[in-house]
């Protein structure tokens, strides 16, 4: 008999539902993973992808490629990502003001920007070497692959679902003593119980505990020049911007710096790692970020509670959170990247704290 599919999800429609269930251990990404994945072949258009990700609200997508013989199965190429697109296309891409490069990209097929031999996992890749290969290479997706067959994906999105089932499990369990609640919480992560309590506790408590204080920010006044020399300097994916007083007025990530950028060539070598690749001179990197800036910005204390700070990432669909003091004075920044270092640390602990 075939050993049954278990899905964290599963358990949680089944524990909010009021039935006695036995919490199955949470520690490989197959049980994680989003298994209904769909996909686009290397001769979709960059057009095709924009609608794609439009109307499935993502953000990167696997591409296939179909074998020669009719009876066997589309095969796993590589990732086109929302970055991808966005270096090829102005904001105006598809709109009233759309340019003739922008004609010309839209009709570009998949195939000259798709990211080959990307980073992926197996099914059976624990929870722990799955986020460390998302925070060393700087990806919010990993494909599940058997062999060539892509099998799932896992988003950072997914990372945070995890995250807020967990927390609604120790909601579900508030009429219990803290211990206990927490003694629940741990179980399932690690399968490990009072001695890894603190452990948890210290590393999953507020934004406090796990954001970046340490943020180079710009100010309205700067070009986009500078916005890149901070990215790539930093290796960062936002930038806050503030006035003279150090208040928080907006911000500008590298989605929205690649829109600005002018139209890349697609080449021999691996288009992504071109992404940022621009003349020092080009006119396009002179712009003053007053004009391109987001100003509706959400952003937490210090003291936020960490679960908070995820659904509000989650909810929001935003992959970063500027963290203020009450009067809106930048004092740092935390990020999706950030949250799935806390999920690691935690569970790094977990593993310390029986050996």
């Amino acid at each position: 008999m075939p050993e049954e599919q278990f899905r964290l999800i599963d358990l949680i429609d089944d524990l909010a539902a009021g039935k006695d269930v036995f919490f199955k251990l949470v520690n490989r990404v197959k049980d994680v993973m989003t298994k209904d994945v769909k996909t686009l072949t290397l001769d979709g258009t960059i057009e095709q992808c924009l609608k794609f990700m439009e109307e499935n609200h993502v953000r990167h997508i696997p591409i296939v490629d179909s074998p020669t013989g009719n009876d066997e199965k589309p095969y796993f190429v590589g990732i086109v990502s929302q970055r991808d697109v966005f270096r090829q296309i102005s904001p105006y891409a598809g709109k009233v003001g759309q340019t003739d490069s922008d004609a010309r990209a839209l009709k570009q097929p998949l195939v000259q920007i798709v990211t080959r031999n990307s980073k992926s996992v197996s099914p059976e890749t624990s929870i722990q070497e799955m986020i460390g290969i998302m925070v060393d290479n700087h990806i919010n997706m990993v494909p599940v692959l058997v062999e060539q067959d892509l099998v799932g994906v896992v988003t950072s999105t997914d990372i945070l679902k995890l995250l807020i089932r967990l927390d609604n499990i120790r909601q579900i369990s508030s009429k219990l003593e803290e211990a206990e609640q927490r003694r629940h919480f741990v179980d399932l992560l690690s399968g490990h119980s009072d001695e890894v309590i603190p452990a948890l506790s210290t590393v999953l408590r507020t934004v406090g505990d796990i954001m970046t204080d340490q943020v180079d920010c710009l100010n309205e006044e700067d070009s986009l020049a500078k916005v890149l020399e901070i990215m790539q300097k930093d290796k960062v994916r936002h930038v806050p911007i503030v006035n003279s007083q150090q208040k928080l007025v907006g911000i500008i990530s590298d989605r929205d710096v690649l829109r600005y950028l002018p139209y890349l060539r697609p080449g021999a070598d691996a288009f992504h790692e071109r992404l940022f690749d621009v003349a020092p001179n080009n006119a396009a990197i002179k712009q003053v970020l007053n004009d391109i800036i987001k100003r509706d910005v959400s952003c937490v204390l210090p003291s936020c509670d960490f679960f908070t700070a995820v659904r509000m990432l989650y909810e929001r669909n935003i992959s970063c959170l500027p963290v203020t003091d009450e009067g809106k004075t930048l004092i740092g920044i935390v990020t999706v990247t950030d949250v799935m270092r806390g999920l690691l640390a935690a569970y790094s602990l977990f593993e310390k704290s029986v050996v």
